[in-house]
């Protein structure tokens, strides 16, 4: 299922009535699904998704930025009444792009059996003023793949506290933004949009 993309405006209409699911619930934390680049170092063989909780390795986690947060398969919202909503991308292909959906991340994102660190980023410096919060929008971003060939989500727009947060298919190079169709960009207010992402969202 390419949830990235959507073969008609009729579909385009069905994924944003689904992520707007995600409105008027309260963020209770937030999660981001890396490559576990410590794996050679896992006690006793372990596998499988594994919680970051060494205090050396969030002196420099993977994801910070200083552009903002980039993320290798995504993020996961959880809200206060237990529900949980995944920001990912579609495997590079014919088509690619991201999506919001209420599905856990492992399992849909990513197998739920791969090795990968997991970062609860609730309280790691940029989530923090978000947490506790209602969503007051959700807002699925796209565009014209090609003339009558569907329409493909290139930004997820949430609306917190009246701040825009905004994942979008990015990585971070050498200190700037560069497009990624495996990868997702977290921007924080007052970041600016990249100059590619900016077009007119007129679908």
């Amino acid at each position: 299922m390419e949830w990235s993309w959507a073969g008609s405006l009729a579909e385009v209409r069905q994924r944003r009535q689904h992520a707007r699911r995600l409105t008027g619930l309260q963020l209770a934390a937030v999660r981001y699904c890396e490559i576990d680049y410590a794996m050679l170092d896992r006690p006793g063989g372990q596998e499988g998704p594994r919680p970051v909780i060494s205090a050396a390795e969030w002196e420099e986690p993977p994801f910070r930025h200083e552009l903002g947060d980039c993320t290798d398969y995504g993020a996961e919202l959880q809200t206060a009444c237990g529900r949980v909503f995944t920001v990912s991308w579609d495997s590079p292909g014919r088509h690619e792009g991201i999506w919001l959906r209420e599905v856990p991340l492992a399992g849909a994102a990513v197998a739920a059996t791969a090795n990968t660190a997991i970062w609860d980023v609730s309280r790691a410096g940029r989530w923090d003023r978000f947490i506790g919060h209602e969503v007051s929008d959700a807002q699925l971003h796209y565009r014209p793949w090609a003339p009558g060939d569907g329409y493909w989500c290139t930004r997820v727009t949430i609306t917190v506290r009246g701040s825009d947060i905004h994942f979008l298919g990015g990585q971070a190079e050498a200190q700037t933004l560069a497009p990624s169709a495996d990868n997702i960009a977290v921007l924080f207010p007052p970041a600016p949009l990249p100059e590619w992402e900016r077009y007119d969202d007129g679908v």
